[in-house]
């Protein structure tokens, strides 16, 4: 399988269970259910709190080889306003993700929307002290950072460490007017940034926002099979993950997205759901 991983912000989403998992699947067995479809997951509740460690070494012993955990560091340090304070607590929590072992892809720090430019010499003496050998993404909100000074100056910070800037692809989910409340409430709950395609290391790492409506997402993610078959072939590895308001179509667009790379030559055995809650005409 070439270096392309595809997952989901979560694995434990109960109406999954009799349409992207199999009926019956209790939640002790979810985790394992989850790996035997998709290759990788964000894990976001790790940005609320630190797991123990029997249950990291669970999470690891429920998946295969070569699946990937990509934890979110924890709010308490990544939304404090100062993360060179939190040094100590950053190390600790790599630690406990180092249990993982090689099922650890790279680990994520999203900062807050008040995090802007300003603090550079924060983030800067942050990034002295992570561990080199510790695959790192950053995702900023700050529009800020997206000015074209401001957004070199991050850039070249980043490649200075070998650490990645996350791409955050906003656009599906503010196509189009609508009076739909749960399309509302994730237009104001996620970043609006600009859409970018900034390589920092040698991996990336994708946060797609999709849109209920997988009309509208089929074409972004075409382009994005384009892009992410260009970022293989430059060596990169690829970590995509789907997020929806609506989840029940996260892993629809997961697979969307899958047969888009296959049809141009990735080798991406994807399984296919038990029961699909919706297939397309391109399936």
């Amino acid at each position: 399988m070439s270096n392309i991983y595809l997952g989901c912000a979560i694995w434990g989403y109960r109406p999954w269970v009799g349409q992207f998992l199999p009926a019956a699947t209790s939640n002790a067995e979810m985790l394992k259910a989850y790996a035997e479809r998709l290759t990788t997951v964000e894990i976001n509740a790790t940005f609320y709190a630190v797991p123990d460690q029997p249950t990291v070494l669970r999470w690891a012993s429920d998946t295969p080889a070569s699946f990937r955990f990509c934890p979110k560091i924890p709010q308490a340090i990544s939304h404090s306003g100062n993360l060179a304070q939190h040094v100590a607590q950053t190390q600790a929590f790599i630690a406990q993700m180092q249990l993982l072992g090689p099922k650890l892809g790279p680990i994520f720090l999203q900062l807050g929307p008040a995090y802007s430019p300003a603090n550079f010499s924060d983030l800067q003496q942050w990034l002295a002290a992570w561990d080199r050998n510790v695959a790192l993404a950053v995702e900023v909100r700050h529009r800020g950072w997206f000015a074209a000074q401001a957004a070199q100056r991050l850039n070249n910070l980043l490649a200075e460490h070998g650490v990645g800037r996350v791409l955050v692809d906003v656009r599906p989910i503010n196509t189009g007017v609508t009076k739909d409340q749960v399309i509302l409430d994730a237009r104001r709950k996620k970043p609006n940034v600009p859409y970018h395609v900034d390589v920092t290391a040698p991996f990336v790492l994708l946060r797609f926002m999709g849109h209920p409506d997988l009309a509208i997402d089929q074409p972004l993610l075409a382009q994005w099979a384009d892009t992410i078959v260009a970022m293989l072939n430059d060596g990169l590895t690829v970590y995509a993950f789907m997020h929806c308001p609506v989840e029940e179509r996260s892993p629809e667009m997961c697979e969307i997205l899958a047969q888009a790379l296959v049809a141009r030559g990735i080798d991406y055995p994807l399984p296919t759901p038990p029961a699909p809650i919706q297939q397309l005409s391109m399936f």
